[in-house]
């Protein structure tokens, strides 16, 4: 029902307590409007500022005071699915690192001093050893061992080999010669633990210990070098200490014959180069060996294959077209949380895509496994002749040097000196000597290093987990992202509600409309809230009293004798405020006439309990007079005239001269006449009614009244002609006046027990 106010229906009467006036307590004094100046070049004024203001603190807390409920709800449901997504984006994640020293040192340790690598050798070295963690017949053996095959997080891998090539990280930190093993993930770090130590021991085992081996096999062969020395100086040392006896411990003096002397010193020369050239051997066979070792191990070929692999074209085809679609997945994916048809179709090539990706990896690497096998290796060959032409060369050298000797030696046999032969032995003894301390410090040395640890690479530290999120961080992130997406839905539903503009108070009138407040009522919720004695009932008339001392003691208050009571739209408390306005002047001693100007929707003959027909609309259509149709109500000095029933011919009629002689007979029967009329935007019954008044209130409802409308309204009364003498607001909280609620009550009882003796 249009402008009714929820709670009024029915057929009772109101009778409030008449009470003597008091002093008003919900008036707010009147201000005028700040209008902005107006100058040379400016538009039109934009209105007030409540009007276009921009949204404060003061609209938060309103829009939300107004929404709670709706802030609450859609709150809770944007916490619960954002707390879900961040739990499902940030699981319980952590990080398993390992660490290798490799030292810059030279691949051959046995001959000559150790410098480091040069910056170049180094890096090519570091990029093998970082081939060879992540290569297959590595990472094949880390998994196959027994107690890291049945672990979950290897057995949910359909390629496990695959899977550390992808997810495990390997680097050098800083350029340096630390070598990290990482793997960051969700899967169980106790389980990861076991897969980097696999890894790691794997490693060593396929790299760092056959390494290790061929440098024992290369020990062994200068042992076994040593062992020929040894005996070979044993040797002339027993013919040596013979030829002693024989010519009865008498030593060569080089003094005694300068010939022989000059001879044996050449002989002592030609003995060192062919020790030396002897160890050119040695350092030959030695070098062929390690070249030959470290271009045909396992460790070299996986290298190979791996960078073969790496510069395979169908390989990066593969890998453009897997990021295209990995593209395309995370874009389709973005725009919708739900997987859509087109996402599937895209997520299946992918998988495709990266089945035929790693098939082919596996064939590619088969192929080139067999290639390296048996096809001729230019390295190899390169190391094979270079070995053939130094060792040619320095046999040459070899066989002419001791070509020499002998003929040296002959030339001094036929001399017939056994002195000389004897300082020949001693200078072959020396040479030997020589020879075999150097082979022994060498030895000796390497047993120091394997002793001190003296390896190129050796592990730091094994594989430790160290936690990324753990689980109260990953709570306190669901829980802030939660807080932050309440947060965020109650700002967007306020920021919504602040659309509308919705009256707050009081001071949205006064001081931003500049419209005279003249009273603020209570909300009434149904009519039990208006029964004599209740405290809405008493509070909703202490307002209306304090419009009605307004009115009449005012300054302009003798031109106010009809008074117009609406509102900008429906449900704003007009009927409410037009029947206790009434009410009031009565109790006051006016003779007071309340009309029901609302001819489409009428309420007040329910509200006194009276018919409907013979009233305003068969007025305005002659049907009855004037008087006929004023009909008094219990209240004494308060009559009232219904809406009748209304049809065109009666709102017709309200838009031309008809009632203007109407209203002139009831201005001389009554002192005070309040309509109760209908909504002002929408319907023109009110701005015809407003033509015959000296003055019109407007009635609002807080929180349910848009500022707009309300300037809408007030300006289209005012541009009619209109004297709008304020607004009543109607659903304020107001706190109970404990004066006002006893002076009530106890004439709300006085009047009970007088109905009682009458009874």
């Amino acid at each position: 029902m249009a402008n009714q106010d929820p709670g009024m229906s029915g057929s009772q009467i109101m009778y409030p307590v008449p009470v003597s006036p008091d002093t008003s307590t919900g008036m707010i004094p009147a201000q005028p409007m700040a209008m902005p100046p107006q100058g040379y070049g400016m538009g039109a004024p934009r209105g007030p500022e409540i009007l276009h203001g921009s949204f404060n603190q003061t609209w938060l807390m309103n829009c939300l005071r107004r929404r709670w409920l709706l802030a609450l709800c859609l709150g809770v449901l944007a916490t619960a699915a954002t707390a879900a997504v961040l739990l499902l984006l940030f699981p319980e994640s952590s990080k398993v690192t390992a660490y290798l020293q490799v030292q810059s040192k030279p691949a051959e340790k046995l001959f000559g001093q150790q410098q480091r690598m040069s910056h170049q050798e180094f890096e090519i070295f570091q990029q093998t050893q970082l081939a060879l963690l992540k290569s297959h017949f590595v990472l094949q053996t880390a998994l196959g061992r027994s107690d890291v095959s049945q672990l979950d997080a290897v057995q949910k891998e359909e390629d496990a080999v695959q899977w550390l090539i992808d997810e495990m990280k390997v680097s050098f930190p800083g350029e340096g010669e630390i070598l990290e093993i990482r793997y960051d993930g969700e899967e169980n770090p106790e389980e990861l633990l076991l897969v980097i130590d696999a890894v790691v021991d794997a490693y060593q085992k396929e790299v760092l210990y056959k390494e290790n081996a061929r440098q024992n096999e290369l020990r062994d062969k200068l042992m076994e070098l040593h062992s020929e020395v040894e005996k070979e100086l044993a040797d002339k040392m027993e013919e040596y200490e013979k030829l002693v006896k024989q010519i009865g411990g008498i030593k060569y003096d080089p003094t005694a014959a300068t010939e022989v002397s000059l001879l044996t010193k050449e002989i002592g020369m030609v003995m060192g180069d062919i020790q030396r050239t002897k160890q050119e051997l040695v350092d030959i066979e030695v070098n062929k060996t390690l070249a030959l070792q470290a271009l045909t191990s396992s460790a070299a070929m996986e290298a190979a294959i791996s960078e073969a692999l790496e510069s395979d074209p169908q390989l990066e085809q593969y890998e453009i077209e897997r990021f295209a679609l990995d593209s395309q997945l995370r874009e389709l994916t973005s725009r919708s949380r739900r997987k859509t048809p087109e996402a599937k179709n895209v997520e299946a090539r992918l998988r495709q895509l990266s089945a035929e990706a790693q098939q082919y990896r596996i064939q590619a690497e088969q192929e080139l496994r067999a290639k390296m096998k048996t096809a001729p290796n230019d390295q190899v060959a390169q190391v094979k002749t270079e070995y053939v032409l130094r060792r040619g060369e320095a046999l040459q050298r070899l066989q002419q040097f001791e070509e020499r000797l002998a003929e040296m030696k002959e030339e001094i046999s036929d001399m017939g000196d056994s002195s000389s032969n004897l300082a020949i032995l001693e200078r072959e003894i020396e040479q030997e000597q020589e020879l075999e301390r150097e082979m022994d410090m060498r030895i000796r040395s390497w047993d120091t290093e394997e002793k001190a640890g003296g390896e190129r690479i050796r592990v730091m530290q094994r594989a430790t987990a160290n936690e990324q999120i753990n689980k109260m961080q990953r709570l306190a992130i669901a829980g802030i992202g939660g807080m932050a997406a309440f947060c965020a839905t109650a700002y967007g539903v306020a920021l919504l509600e602040f659309q509308r503009r919705r009256l707050n108070g009081p001071t949205d009138l006064d001081e931003g409309l500049g419209i005279r407040v003249l009273g603020v009522l209570p909300s009434v919720t149904s009519a039990k809230s208006l029964a004599p004695g209740n405290v809405t009932a008493a509070q909703v008339s202490e307002a209306i009293d304090n419009v009605r001392a307004t009115l009449l003691h005012d300054s302009a208050a003798r031109d106010r004798q009809v008074i117009l009571v609406t509102s900008p739209v429906t449900l704003e408390g007009c009927t409410t405020v037009s029947s206790h306005l009434a009410l009031s002047l009565t109790r006051a001693g006016r003779r007071t006439l309340l009309i029901d100007g609302d001819l489409r929707s009428p309420s007040l003959h329910k509200l006194f309990g009276m018919p409907l027909e013979d009233g305003l609309s068969e007025v305005l259509r002659s049907d009855i007079d004037i008087a006929d149709a004023v009909k008094p109500t219990n209240t004494e000095g308060l009559w009232l005239l219904s809406a009748g029933h209304c049809d065109m011919d009666a709102i017709h009629a309200l838009a031309t001269e008809q009632p203007q002689p109407i209203f002139e007979k009831l201005r001389a029967e009554f002192d005070y006449i309040v309509i109760d009329g209908a909504p002002v935007l929408g319907l023109s019954d009110t701005v015809s009614l407003g033509q015959l008044v000296d003055g019109a209130i407007l009635t609002v409802l807080r929180d349910h009244s848009e500022i707009r409308q309300i300037h809408k309204a007030i300006e289209m009364l005012r541009g009619m002609g209109v004297k709008v003498l304020g607004s009543v607001i109607n659903g304020v909280r107001l706190k109970s006046d404990r004066r006002v609620v006893q002076i009530h009550k106890a004439a709300a009882q006085k009047a009970k027990q007088i109905a009682s003796e009458k009874a």
